[in-house]
């Protein structure tokens, strides 16, 4: 790729990122990052709750 065409490219990302935060308010803000928040939370309990789950299980099978 040439320079022309990484300043080109760079210019067109930073302009979607600044249209995507100018499209929605504070107030909007907040509620996204809460529901992606909640929605990893709940990933990475179901994750760590399996992990232990298979733990469990392999360690009572050895005895």
């Amino acid at each position: 790729m040439t320079v022309s065409g990484t300043t080109s490219a760079s210019s067109y990302c930073w302009s979607f990122s600044t249209c995507m935060l100018g499209l929605f308010s504070l107030s909007d803000w907040a509620l996204i990052t809460g529901i992606i928040c909640t929605l990893l939370t709940c990933v990475l309990n179901w994750y760590y709750r399996y992990k232990e789950y298979r733990f469990r299980v392999k360690k009572d099978n050895e005895s």
